[in-house]
């Protein structure tokens, strides 16, 4: 027979056996949903990354559109009042953007009477942009799906503007076109992978441009990668693409319908590019897993053999509890055992490194004291939740900033657990803190990234706008003038074409620094492209003022500089309004001083 040792030492065996099985099966859970999780996270980052991207490139495409609506509708005026000659606006440069080269008029019959290109000849009667115009009274610009250009002859993109008699009658269209390329530019600045995607789609399914890689600005498919369902229900948002019909990569994309045009943009980047660092960290997370089960049945082994074995069972607690020491202070993040009154009880190695002090010299003191302070009591509310009126042990989590002994703020991933007696009550206080100050400062220079230029540092378009519709508010509200300054910089593409990019970039650098020191302090001035910036006069106290500061501004750019040991001379025109006199809102105050701008370069042109 058993003896009652025997019988109780083979419960014991098949208990521990179950709780070993059950650690793993713990193991392995815990495992996969922390790579199920982290999947889900880095899906849902380059979501909203390329979102980002998205809302940046619809930005792009429409300033393009309604650049070309507003060069169609000058020309439309022009040809309607008998004074449209296109091929002097090429001569003089009167066309400010690049892309806009190819512009031509065709009356109602669709022959062209007069275009950009001398000497062509052709019809564009049964072009589909030509019969929308004629059949539509619409009278926004129509962005036509890619043709065989009959003035260019390549593949180029119609944008065309109906022509109507003052009785509402259609005679004729002006219309313009671009290369696909046009449109997809922007992929160079948004540094996409070799595999992802941009594309602009018609509401009609049709693409109007495209770029996978560094491939071209047209990439023929009856398929695309907005899913056009998805934008009727909502203007923005972001699916994954599993490559069907396209090139057979699944990318995770995001969509932005452009506003005002039945145009919608796409970014999609490589599926496994975005997840490449989870599968990576995935097999090392199934390593760890395997190794972990791995210990514990080994540790099953041999708690089984102490169990048999009574002598074993004090040496074996000792080596578990240096095991636990060992990982409490060899740690790689912050470890501190705390009171329920904020009381440090223990601290590891990596705490004191992190916050400098030496090592035992955090024990005694108060958790609190160590943090900022107006993340105190933020803190403080937390211990009550977890310590007062849960009494559960539940963990909890929150971001902080601690401060090091050299008055350095340190930011941590804060993780609290509460530790429970025999008798249930919260014996102390468990708290994990990781230094996640890389990482806030990242996010801190992406958001300034966001809204400023990266050649000057000046605030961009957004920022710009935000600062306007900021400054509006205010003059509202305290019934003061504020004012708008339009500046295009004179002479600048010569110095660009003539010494190249390198050095037009140091003059713009140097343009800049020029205006921010010669405006006050609560007033912005921001780069909105190319050569073109504006300026936000947040309080003016008349008009008067406004011409002032505007001719200061131009006397102090037309000044000489010295660039890469080049002296550089260029001139400013710079347009000016004033709210209210000039607008009641940010877009017509913009408007009215970048008309003022290019009638100052008109003025100095005819000088």
């Amino acid at each position: 027979m058993l003896s009652g040792w025997q019988r109780a030492g083979g419960r014991l065996n098949v208990i521990v056996a179950l709780l070993c099985a059950l650690v793993v099966i713990g193991i392995w859970l815990t495992t996969y949903q922390r790579i199920d999780a982290e999947r889900w996270q880095a899906e849902a980052a380059a979501r909203d990354a390329n979102l980002n991207l998205a809302i940046a490139f619809e930005q792009q495409v429409h300033r393009t559109i309604k650049s070309a609506e507003q060069v169609a509708s000058f020309a439309r005026d022009q040809y309607l009042r008998g004074t449209l000659d296109l091929g002097r606006w090429l001569d003089d440069r009167l066309i400010r953007e690049d892309i806009f080269t190819i512009i031509s008029v065709a009356n109602e019959n669709g022959d062209i009477v007069d275009s950009t290109q001398a000497g062509v000849q052709a019809n564009y009667a049964d072009r589909e942009f030509f019969l929308f115009q004629r059949d539509s009274a619409s009278d926004t610009l129509f962005v036509n799906p890619p043709v065989i250009g009959r003035v260019s002859g390549e593949v180029r993109i119609p944008m065309s503007l109906r022509i109507s008699r003052a009785d509402g009658t259609f005679t004729g269209v002006v219309v313009m076109s671009v290369t696909p390329e046009d449109f997809t530019d922007f992929y160079r600045e948004a540094y996409l992978g070799g595999r992802d995607m941009l594309e602009l789609v018609g509401l009609d399914g049709l693409a109007r441009s495209r770029r996978v890689g560094e491939g071209s600005g047209l990439v023929s498919s009856a398929e695309t990668l907005t899913r056009l369902d998805r934008v009727h229900e909502a203007s923005q948002g972001s699916y994954v693409h599993d490559g069907s019909g396209l090139d057979g990569v699944a990318r995770i994309v995001a969509y932005r319908r452009v506003d005002d045009y039945p145009l919608v943009v796409a970014v999609g980047t490589e599926y496994g590019k975005e997840l490449a660092p989870v599968e990576q960290r995935q097999r090392y997370y199934l390593i760890v897993a395997a190794a972990a089960s791995v210990v514990v049945f080994l540790f099953g082994f041999l708690l089984l053999v102490m169990l048999m074995r009574e002598r074993r069972a004090a040496e074996s607690l000792a080596e578990s509890e240096a095991l636990y020491r060992a990982t409490f202070d060899q740690a790689a993040t912050g470890i501190a055992h705390v009171s329920q009154q904020g009381t440090i009880i223990g601290a590891n190695h990596k705490l004191h490194s992190m916050l400098g002090y030496t090592v035992g010299t955090l024990v005694g003191r108060s958790l609190f004291d160590l943090m900022k302070l107006a993340d105190r009591r933020d803190a403080r509310q937390l211990f009550d939740q977890l310590t007062v009126q849960e009494q559960r042990g539940d963990s909890a989590e929150a971001e902080r900033r601690y401060l090091r002994t050299d008055g350095s703020i340190v930011w941590v991933c804060e993780t609290l657990g509460a530790v429970k007696s025999p008798a249930g009550d919260i014996a102390y206080l468990v708290i994990v803190l990781q230094d996640i100050t890389a990482r806030k400062a990242l996010e801190a220079r992406l958001a300034h990234d966001a809204m400023h230029d990266v050649l000057t540092g000046l605030p961009n378009r957004s920022m710009f706008e935000d600062r306007l519709n900021h400054a509006l508010a205010s003059a509202r509200r305290h019934g003061h003038m504020c004012g708008v300054l339009y500046i295009d910089l004179d002479g600048f593409k010569e110095v660009n074409d003539s010494n190249g990019h390198a050095m037009g970039d140091r003059l713009l650098q140097q343009v800049a620094k020029r205006l921010e020191t010669s405006i006050r302090a609560e007033d912005t001035v921001a780069r909105i492209g190319g050569d073109e910036f504006a300026v936000v006069l947040s309080t003016i106290s008349s008009p008067h003022d406004c011409r002032l500061v505007a001719d200061k501004l131009a006397e102090t750019l037309s000044e000489p500089y010295e660039v890469a040991g080049r002296t550089a001379r260029i001139s400013a025109s710079i347009g000016a309004a004033v709210f209210p006199r000039d607008g009641k809102d940010a877009e017509s105050l913009v408007l009215r001083a970048d008309e003022a701008m290019y009638a100052d370069k008109r003025e100095k042109d005819g000088d």
